[in-house]
């Protein structure tokens, strides 16, 4: 069953559920259900027949701990953020699926109020063990740490976004961000005409950004696009450089979900070094180039020039 076709079936009792899951998983890793009829506003029994419901499509996931106990699996969440999005007016169509990685599913998708979207939904199962130890995330579900992964991305992009070429961010909602869509392709798949003029102007990007700021933190030929220009993409990695920040962040801070604010400050917290981070993304840029085109740029004068004020 599609996104399109689940979206559909779930009843209004079963929204409510999945909205009182979502309110109280940042205090547990599986929510009570007594606290989720609470919420909900629901006797035990119109709870433990949705939350059955919900778990048999695979949006729930019950379990008994020392109490019975529910989360929203990546189904949940992403269904949750589609609705919130719809709910605040800013998506009218989804589309169909674009692409799909390991950390992350994209939709194309029209908003009355945008136009023609992208919509991501941030995923980190697959991988998570990795992300984990990686990321250092600690022990938390794995539903709040999509809705982190999104939020870090998003505020990424409206930092960036009129100062770095980056889609312009539309929204956020839990593990969903709301982009503008980018007719563009990954520089892999492509074979460029004039490539060293693509990498230039790719250097030229980390420099913009890194005077906002922000490192990639992942930077390679496959997020980075070209369409009638080129544009940096996929966020959820990125570091910030405290000393480099521009007053059009402070802008930044007050979004729509004021829960970014300390999910950044824990994601910041457990950075690793910005100038490594920084060094590598240079390195992968200029090896692609070095072996797809024969293109050759010493590394240290390329770090040299992004890192000049």
């Amino acid at each position: 069953m599609d996104l399109h076709e689940q979206y559909r079936k779930i009843r209004k009792i079963e929204w409510k559920v999945i909205n009182a899951i979502f309110s109280e998983m940042w205090n547990y890793k599986y929510v009570p259900s007594d606290l989720i009829s609470k919420k909900a506003r629901l006797n035990e029994e119109e709870t433990l027949k949705a939350l059955k419901s919900l778990g048999g499509m695979g949006i729930v996931e019950n379990k008994v701990v020392s109490y019975l106990g529910s989360s929203l699996t990546f189904k949940g969440i992403t269904l949750f953020s589609l609705k919130r999005l719809v709910d605040r007016g800013k998506l009218d169509m989804l589309g169909s699926k674009m692409g799909e990685g390991k950390e992350s599913v994209v939709y194309n998708c029209y908003s009355e109020k945008f136009g023609e979207c992208a919509l991501k939904f941030h995923k980190l199962g697959a991988t998570f063990r990795k992300i984990r130890e990686k990321r250092d995330y600690g022990d938390l579900h794995l539903s709040v740490l999509t809705v982190r992964s999104a939020g870090k991305e998003y505020r990424a992009l409206r930092r960036l976004f009129g100062i770095a070429k980056v889609p312009e961010p539309l929204g956020w909602e839990g593990n969903a961000v709301l982009m503008e869509l980018v007719d563009g392709k990954e520089i892999y798949k492509l074979r460029l005409e004039d490539p060293e003029e693509v990498l230039d102007s790719i250097i030229e990007e980390v420099r913009k950004m890194l005077l906002a700021g922000v490192v990639h933190g992942d930077l390679s030929q496959y997020n980075v696009l070209l369409s009638d220009d080129i544009y940096i993409i996929d966020f959820p990695q990125w570091v910030e450089v405290p000393e480099r920040v521009s007053e059009k962040d402070e802008e930044g801070k007050s979004i729509e979900n004021s829960e970014i604010d300390s999910y950044q400050a824990i994601l910041e917290a457990n950075s690793e070094n910005w100038r490594q981070l920084l060094e590598r993304d240079i390195e992968n840029i200029l090896k692609y180039f070095k072996k797809a085109y024969g293109i050759e740029k010493d590394i240290n004068s390329v770090i040299n020039y992004v890192l000049a004020e």
